[in-house]
Protein backbone atom coordinates (compact mmCIF):
# COMPACT_ATOMS: atom_id res chain seq x y z
CA UNK A 1 0.00 0.00 0.00
CA UNK A 2 1.62 3.58 -1.05
CA UNK A 3 2.41 5.65 1.32
CA UNK A 4 1.27 9.43 2.00
CA UNK A 5 3.45 11.96 -0.04
CA UNK A 6 5.67 14.00 3.04
CA UNK A 7 4.54 17.47 1.41
CA UNK A 8 1.09 16.82 -0.21
CA UNK A 9 -0.12 13.96 1.99
CA UNK A 10 -1.35 12.55 -1.39
CA UNK A 11 -1.40 8.47 -1.57
CA UNK A 12 -2.82 7.86 -5.06
CA UNK A 13 -0.69 6.84 -8.39
CA UNK A 14 2.11 7.03 -6.34
CA UNK A 15 4.97 4.95 -7.77
CA UNK A 16 7.96 2.67 -6.35
CA UNK A 17 11.56 2.68 -7.07
CA UNK A 18 14.69 0.23 -5.71
CA UNK A 19 17.22 2.53 -4.72
CA UNK A 20 21.15 1.46 -4.04
CA UNK A 21 23.27 3.46 -1.87
CA UNK A 22 25.68 4.69 -3.77
CA UNK A 23 27.83 7.23 -2.06
CA UNK A 24 29.85 4.91 0.37
CA UNK A 25 29.41 1.78 -1.87
CA UNK A 26 27.64 0.02 1.21
CA UNK A 27 25.61 -2.30 -1.27
CA UNK A 28 22.34 -1.77 0.31
CA UNK A 29 18.83 -0.86 -1.56
CA UNK A 30 16.40 1.13 -0.01
CA UNK A 31 12.32 2.03 -1.68
CA UNK A 32 11.89 4.86 -3.01
CA UNK A 33 8.34 6.43 -3.86
CA UNK A 34 7.22 8.93 -6.26
CA UNK A 35 4.40 11.14 -5.80
CA UNK A 36 1.69 11.18 -8.48
CA UNK A 37 0.30 14.12 -7.44
CA UNK A 38 3.55 16.98 -6.74
CA UNK A 39 6.09 14.75 -8.16
CA UNK A 40 8.32 14.65 -5.04
CA UNK A 41 10.51 11.48 -4.29
CA UNK A 42 10.56 10.26 -0.82
CA UNK A 43 11.97 7.19 1.20
CA UNK A 44 9.78 4.30 2.24
CA UNK A 45 11.17 3.12 5.24
CA UNK A 46 13.21 5.17 7.43
CA UNK A 47 16.54 3.24 8.36
CA UNK A 48 16.79 2.95 12.06
CA UNK A 49 20.09 4.18 12.50
CA UNK A 50 20.72 6.84 10.38
CA UNK A 51 24.26 8.22 11.75
CA UNK A 52 25.54 4.65 10.13
CA UNK A 53 25.64 6.63 6.84
CA UNK A 54 27.20 9.78 7.95
CA UNK A 55 30.82 8.22 9.12
CA UNK A 56 32.55 11.00 10.59
CA UNK A 57 35.70 9.58 8.48
CA UNK A 58 34.13 8.98 5.38
CA UNK A 59 31.06 12.13 5.07
CA UNK A 60 32.44 14.68 2.49
CA UNK A 61 30.77 17.88 4.85
CA UNK A 62 32.98 16.54 8.10
CA UNK A 63 35.66 16.20 5.99
CA UNK A 64 35.97 19.60 4.03
CA UNK A 65 38.87 22.11 4.46
CA UNK A 66 38.93 23.83 7.87
CA UNK A 67 41.10 26.99 8.65
CA UNK A 68 40.15 28.38 11.81
CA UNK A 69 42.01 31.93 12.35
CA UNK A 70 41.56 34.21 15.19
CA UNK A 71 40.57 37.42 13.04
CA UNK A 72 39.51 37.76 9.87
CA UNK A 73 41.80 37.99 6.62
CA UNK A 74 42.26 42.26 6.05
CA UNK A 75 42.72 41.93 2.07
CA UNK A 76 39.73 39.56 2.00
CA UNK A 77 37.65 41.73 4.48
CA UNK A 78 38.14 45.05 2.13
CA UNK A 79 37.59 43.02 -1.06
CA UNK A 80 34.10 41.45 0.64
CA UNK A 81 33.37 44.75 1.96
CA UNK A 82 33.35 46.61 -1.78
CA UNK A 83 31.53 43.18 -3.29
CA UNK A 84 28.89 42.84 -0.70
CA UNK A 85 28.32 45.94 0.67
CA UNK A 86 29.89 48.24 -2.21
CA UNK A 87 32.45 49.81 1.12
CA UNK A 88 36.44 50.97 0.23
CA UNK A 89 35.19 51.75 -3.52
CA UNK A 90 38.89 52.04 -4.46
CA UNK A 91 40.88 49.66 -2.83
CA UNK A 92 38.01 47.01 -2.85
CA UNK A 93 37.73 46.92 -6.95
CA UNK A 94 41.50 46.79 -7.35
CA UNK A 95 41.52 44.03 -5.21
CA UNK A 96 38.63 42.35 -6.79
CA UNK A 97 39.89 42.77 -10.40
CA UNK A 98 39.62 39.22 -12.25
CA UNK A 99 38.76 38.02 -9.02
CA UNK A 100 35.57 35.20 -9.15
CA UNK A 101 33.30 35.49 -6.13
CA UNK A 102 32.86 32.25 -4.33
CA UNK A 103 29.14 31.69 -4.30
CA UNK A 104 29.13 32.10 -0.18
CA UNK A 105 29.29 35.79 -1.72
CA UNK A 106 25.86 35.62 -3.83
CA UNK A 107 24.65 33.85 -1.08
CA UNK A 108 24.98 36.73 1.61
CA UNK A 109 24.43 38.85 -0.90
CA UNK A 110 20.82 37.80 -1.64
CA UNK A 111 20.00 37.75 2.31
CA UNK A 112 21.62 41.13 2.68
CA UNK A 113 23.57 39.67 5.71
CA UNK A 114 25.43 42.18 7.43
CA UNK A 115 28.37 41.94 9.11
CA UNK A 116 27.37 41.77 13.06
CA UNK A 117 24.22 39.81 11.89
CA UNK A 118 23.38 36.09 13.73
CA UNK A 119 23.56 33.29 11.49
CA UNK A 120 22.51 29.58 11.88
CA UNK A 121 23.81 26.87 9.61
CA UNK A 122 22.14 23.73 10.15
CA UNK A 123 23.98 20.57 8.72
CA UNK A 124 26.80 22.23 9.41
CA UNK A 125 29.52 19.64 9.24
CA UNK A 126 32.64 20.60 10.48
CA UNK A 127 31.64 23.89 10.09
CA UNK A 128 34.18 25.12 7.09
CA UNK A 129 31.77 27.53 5.53
CA UNK A 130 31.49 29.42 8.42
CA UNK A 131 35.04 29.64 8.73
CA UNK A 132 35.22 31.14 5.05
CA UNK A 133 32.12 33.72 6.30
CA UNK A 134 34.87 34.79 9.25
CA UNK A 135 37.63 35.28 7.61
CA UNK A 136 35.84 37.78 5.25
CA UNK A 137 34.19 39.56 7.73
CA UNK A 138 31.23 37.60 9.82
CA UNK A 139 31.59 37.82 13.43
CA UNK A 140 28.37 35.84 14.90
CA UNK A 141 28.84 32.63 13.19
CA UNK A 142 26.87 29.13 14.68
CA UNK A 143 26.59 26.23 13.04
CA UNK A 144 24.70 22.95 14.30
CA UNK A 145 24.48 19.13 13.34
CA UNK A 146 23.50 16.32 14.72
CA UNK A 147 25.32 13.98 13.47
CA UNK A 148 29.16 15.64 14.45
CA UNK A 149 31.25 13.50 17.17
CA UNK A 150 31.71 16.51 19.28
CA UNK A 151 31.00 20.60 19.45
CA UNK A 152 33.24 23.13 19.23
CA UNK A 153 33.96 26.53 20.03
CA UNK A 154 36.15 28.69 18.33
CA UNK A 155 35.27 32.36 19.52
CA UNK A 156 33.23 33.83 16.63
CA UNK A 157 32.40 30.83 15.48
CA UNK A 158 30.59 27.75 17.55
CA UNK A 159 30.18 24.70 15.45
CA UNK A 160 27.49 22.34 18.27
CA UNK A 161 26.52 18.89 17.78
CA UNK A 162 22.52 19.80 17.78
CA UNK A 163 19.20 19.65 16.21
CA UNK A 164 17.21 22.88 15.75
CA UNK A 165 14.36 22.04 18.77
CA UNK A 166 17.88 22.21 20.93
CA UNK A 167 18.56 26.12 19.93
CA UNK A 168 16.38 28.89 21.36
CA UNK A 169 18.50 31.82 20.32
CA UNK A 170 17.10 34.00 17.22
CA UNK A 171 18.84 34.76 14.06
CA UNK A 172 18.67 37.33 11.06
CA UNK A 173 19.96 34.69 8.70
CA UNK A 174 19.81 31.18 8.86
CA UNK A 175 20.70 28.92 6.08
CA UNK A 176 19.97 25.44 5.08
CA UNK A 177 22.55 23.70 2.57
CA UNK A 178 21.70 20.27 1.03
CA UNK A 179 19.90 19.54 4.79
CA UNK A 180 16.43 19.63 4.83
CA UNK A 181 16.28 16.70 2.60
CA UNK A 182 17.94 14.89 5.50
CA UNK A 183 15.16 15.43 7.77
CA UNK A 184 11.75 13.50 8.58
CA UNK A 185 9.64 15.80 9.08
CA UNK A 186 10.10 19.10 6.60
CA UNK A 187 6.75 21.08 7.35
CA UNK A 188 7.56 20.66 11.41
CA UNK A 189 11.16 21.59 10.98
CA UNK A 190 10.48 25.07 8.77
CA UNK A 191 7.67 26.08 11.42
CA UNK A 192 10.57 25.86 13.67
CA UNK A 193 12.58 27.71 11.76
CA UNK A 194 9.83 30.55 11.70
CA UNK A 195 9.98 30.46 15.27
CA UNK A 196 13.84 30.94 15.42
CA UNK A 197 14.19 33.68 12.70
CA UNK A 198 13.87 37.65 13.51
CA UNK A 199 11.15 39.37 12.13
CA UNK A 200 13.01 40.88 8.99
CA UNK A 201 15.01 37.49 8.63
CA UNK A 202 16.00 35.32 6.10
CA UNK A 203 16.32 31.71 5.11
CA UNK A 204 17.97 30.12 2.48
CA UNK A 205 17.44 26.69 1.28
CA UNK A 206 19.83 24.59 -0.86
CA UNK A 207 18.18 21.40 -1.92
CA UNK A 208 17.91 19.04 -4.88
CA UNK A 209 15.07 19.40 -6.90
CA UNK A 210 13.09 16.35 -8.36
CA UNK A 211 12.01 15.76 -11.75
CA UNK A 212 14.50 17.42 -13.80
CA UNK A 213 17.22 17.17 -16.17
CA UNK A 214 19.41 14.17 -13.52
CA UNK A 215 15.77 12.37 -13.28
CA UNK A 216 15.52 12.49 -16.58
CA UNK A 217 18.64 11.28 -17.78
CA UNK A 218 20.11 8.80 -14.96
CA UNK A 219 17.21 7.84 -13.09
CA UNK A 220 17.55 5.49 -10.39
CA UNK A 221 20.81 6.70 -10.68
CA UNK A 222 20.66 10.36 -10.04
CA UNK A 223 22.93 11.14 -7.25
CA UNK A 224 20.15 13.55 -6.02
CA UNK A 225 18.19 10.59 -4.60
CA UNK A 226 21.20 9.79 -2.20
CA UNK A 227 19.90 6.85 -0.51
CA UNK A 228 18.92 6.66 2.16
CA UNK A 229 20.24 10.27 3.20
CA UNK A 230 17.77 11.93 1.75
CA UNK A 231 14.68 11.19 3.14
CA UNK A 232 12.91 13.26 0.55
CA UNK A 233 13.75 15.05 -2.47
CA UNK A 234 11.33 17.59 -3.02
CA UNK A 235 10.15 18.49 -7.08
CA UNK A 236 9.19 22.39 -7.80
CA UNK A 237 6.08 22.28 -7.41
CA UNK A 238 6.25 20.19 -3.70
CA UNK A 239 8.81 22.49 -2.41
CA UNK A 240 6.84 25.66 -3.20
CA UNK A 241 4.17 23.65 -1.54
CA UNK A 242 6.06 22.95 1.24
CA UNK A 243 7.66 26.69 1.76
CA UNK A 244 3.47 27.70 1.63
CA UNK A 245 2.67 25.30 4.10
CA UNK A 246 5.79 26.45 6.26
CA UNK A 247 4.70 30.26 6.65
CA UNK A 248 7.20 31.76 4.22
CA UNK A 249 7.28 33.52 1.08
CA UNK A 250 9.40 32.51 -2.21
CA UNK A 251 11.59 35.97 -2.65
CA UNK A 252 13.90 34.48 -5.40
CA UNK A 253 14.06 30.48 -6.74
CA UNK A 254 17.29 30.07 -8.50
CA UNK A 255 18.76 27.17 -10.20
CA UNK A 256 22.12 26.33 -9.19
CA UNK A 257 23.45 22.78 -10.06
CA UNK A 258 26.95 22.48 -11.05
CA UNK A 259 29.08 19.69 -13.13
CA UNK A 260 28.86 17.07 -10.11
CA UNK A 261 25.48 16.18 -10.96
CA UNK A 262 26.56 14.74 -14.17
CA UNK A 263 29.85 13.16 -13.18
CA UNK A 264 28.82 11.62 -10.08
CA UNK A 265 25.93 10.59 -11.72
CA UNK A 266 27.30 9.00 -14.69
CA UNK A 267 30.14 7.09 -12.07
CA UNK A 268 27.03 5.52 -10.37
CA UNK A 269 25.84 4.02 -13.75
CA UNK A 270 28.98 2.18 -14.20
CA UNK A 271 29.16 0.86 -10.71
CA UNK A 272 31.18 3.21 -9.11
CA UNK A 273 30.28 4.61 -6.10
CA UNK A 274 31.24 8.52 -4.98
CA UNK A 275 34.17 7.29 -2.78
CA UNK A 276 35.63 5.15 -4.80
CA UNK A 277 39.59 5.34 -4.98
CA UNK A 278 39.34 6.21 -8.73
CA UNK A 279 36.48 8.25 -8.24
CA UNK A 280 36.61 11.81 -9.42
CA UNK A 281 35.90 13.27 -6.24
CA UNK A 282 38.66 11.38 -4.85
CA UNK A 283 40.91 11.47 -6.83
CA UNK A 284 40.96 13.34 -10.09
CA UNK A 285 44.06 11.94 -11.51
CA UNK A 286 42.66 8.51 -12.03
CA UNK A 287 39.13 9.55 -12.69
CA UNK A 288 37.87 8.58 -15.95
CA UNK A 289 37.06 12.51 -16.38
CA UNK A 290 39.65 15.24 -17.65
CA UNK A 291 39.25 19.30 -17.19
CA UNK A 292 37.80 19.43 -20.71
CA UNK A 293 35.46 16.88 -19.78
CA UNK A 294 34.43 19.01 -16.77
CA UNK A 295 34.17 22.24 -18.77
CA UNK A 296 31.98 20.27 -20.85
CA UNK A 297 29.23 19.35 -18.15
CA UNK A 298 30.13 22.77 -16.56
CA UNK A 299 28.62 24.53 -19.77
CA UNK A 300 25.99 21.44 -19.88
CA UNK A 301 24.13 22.14 -16.73
CA UNK A 302 24.68 26.34 -16.82
CA UNK A 303 22.33 25.44 -20.01
CA UNK A 304 20.04 23.34 -17.45
CA UNK A 305 20.05 25.99 -14.67
CA UNK A 306 19.23 28.79 -17.17
CA UNK A 307 16.53 26.98 -18.22
CA UNK A 308 14.73 25.97 -15.11
CA UNK A 309 15.69 22.11 -15.09
CA UNK A 310 18.90 21.76 -12.84
CA UNK A 311 18.70 19.55 -10.34
CA UNK A 312 19.39 21.71 -7.45
CA UNK A 313 18.33 25.11 -6.55
CA UNK A 314 18.80 27.90 -3.88
CA UNK A 315 15.55 28.99 -3.02
CA UNK A 316 15.53 32.68 -0.65
CA UNK A 317 12.38 32.71 1.75
CA UNK A 318 11.41 35.48 4.02
CA UNK A 319 8.48 35.44 6.78
CA UNK A 320 5.13 35.72 4.90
Amino acid sequence: MASNCIICNNSENNKEYTIKELQLGLDETFLYQLCGNCGSMQIVNIPENLGKYYPNENYYSFNLGLNVRKKADLLRKIKASYLLFGKNPLVGSLLSIGYKMPDYYEWMKNTNTQYDDAILDIGTGNGSLLTKLFQVGYTNLTGIDPFINDSKDYGAIKVLKKDIYEIDQKFDTIMMHHSLEHMTEPIKVLKRIYELLNIDGKLLIRIPIMGNYGWKRFGEFWCGIDAPRHIFIPSEKGMRLLVEKSGFVVEKFIYDSGDYVIWSSEQYTKGMYLHHPNSHMINQEKSNYSKEDIKRMRKEIAKENKNNNGDTAAIYLRKA
